[in-house]
């Protein structure tokens, strides 16, 4: 298992400002890969209540297992790698695979057993950027396509610092932007209002 700092700055775009994002870093549809990533927590929401994000990714047939919780600055994030047949049981049925991840969940939410709340489809484009990387992403979920750019690098003074620039640079708002999951778990409850 693999256990990575992740520091990031995230922006929602919107698609006319995604686009000229994208032709301003010579971004080519084909730069674009899909991943399709499956979010879990309990009937109460323990994850959500920590501030933490459990997750598998399916990315060009292979799956990873990823549970995030908040680090003095930024998230860490444990992955494990799991097998298709192992991803399907966890999607089906939230049994996950055994395994640092699962250990780590049980020291979080005890014996709550997790769920699968939906899946998010995201084209990304990624390119090296200062000392971090930057990241196009192209999201859809529940009927809706979002649009965000993400930075990650060493601090967060630095991706935030990053980010300012590129809002002047691109012309574009700084805006609060809740991550992926966040954004899936709003639009779950709009439908369910809407019904």
């Amino acid at each position: 298992m693999a256990k990575e700092q992740e520091i990031e700055a995230k922006n929602l775009l919107t698609e006319k400002e995604f686009s000229s994002l994208v032709t301003g870093f010579a971004i080519h549809e084909s730069d674009f890969s899909s991943q399709q990533n499956t979010y879990f927590d309990t009937k109460s929401f323990a994850l959500r209540s920590r501030k933490s994000a459990l997750r598998i990714r399916e990315r060009a047939g292979t799956f990873t297992l990823t549970l995030k919780e908040p680090a003095p600055e930024g998230l860490t994030e444990w992955n494990q790698s799991v097998s298709a047949q192992n991803a399907r049981e966890a999607i089906s049925g939230g049994t996950l695979p055994a395994g640092e991840v699962s250990e780590r969940l049980r020291s979080l939410i005890g014996a709550e057993r997790v769920e699968n709340i939906g899946t998010l489809t995201t084209y990304r484009a990624s390119q090296p950027f200062r000392t971090g990387e930057i990241f196009f992403d192209r999201s859809h979920y529940l009927g809706v396509t979002d649009y965000e750019l993400e930075i990650e690098g060493p601090s967060e003074k630095d991706v935030s610092s990053w980010m300012n620039e590129l809002s002047e640079q691109h012309h574009f708002p700084l805006r609060n932007t809740p991550n992926k999951i966040e954004r899936l778990f709003q639009r779950n409850r709009e439908q369910n209002e809407e019904q």
